[in-house]
Formats: C-alpha cells, structure tokens, sequence
C-alpha cells in the first residue's frame, strides 16, 4: 500500500482530517459535506474508497446513513498516530 491509495486527493485528507478529529463518531455524507466544503457526491466517492482500504464504514440509522471510521483496523490505528504526532508537531492547530 502506498500514500496515494489513502491520500488521492485534496477532498480525501479534508474527510479523514475531519473523521480522525472526531474519532468514535458516525456522521451523515451531508454533514461531511457541510463541514469540509465539499460535495455530498464528493464525500459518497471518498468514502466508498475509504470503505474499499476498510477503514470507513457506514451504519444505518433510520434512513440516514452514518459514516465513521473503522479504529480497529491496522491502518486507521497508524492513521489516527500520524494525525496525533501532526497536530503536536503543528501545534495543536
């Protein structure tokens, strides 16, 4: 696996940006969409690649769809280290 396959474009950091600072939470596609500056089309084609590398997924409640990421996995754990070691290196930001 390289940094491509998780990080393909500018819309795929804003969405993790946003999922890894909020861990432990399920958002709509809307949502996300509202919060990142992004298209709800947008969001559902990150994260139906994220679904894809297994660290996303999507839970049902009631007819909205919650997104979240997946912590147990080997790779959102090394995401959500990364994401701990920028921010402190970054100031917090």
């Amino acid at each position: 696996m390289n940094l491509e396959e998780v990080f393909p474009s500018r819309a795929h950091a804003r969405i993790l940006d946003f999922l890894l600072e909020n861990l432990g939470k399920g958002f709509s596609q809307r949502y996300i969409a509202r919060v990142t500056g992004l298209s709800p089309s947008t969001v559902g084609l990150v994260v139906n690649n994220l679904q894809k590398l297994g660290i996303a997924d999507q839970q049902n409640l009631g007819n909205v769809k919650l997104i979240f990421l997946r912590p147990e996995t080997p790779l959102t754990r090394t995401l959500v280290s990364m994401y701990s070691q920028l921010k402190q290196i970054g100031g917090g930001s």
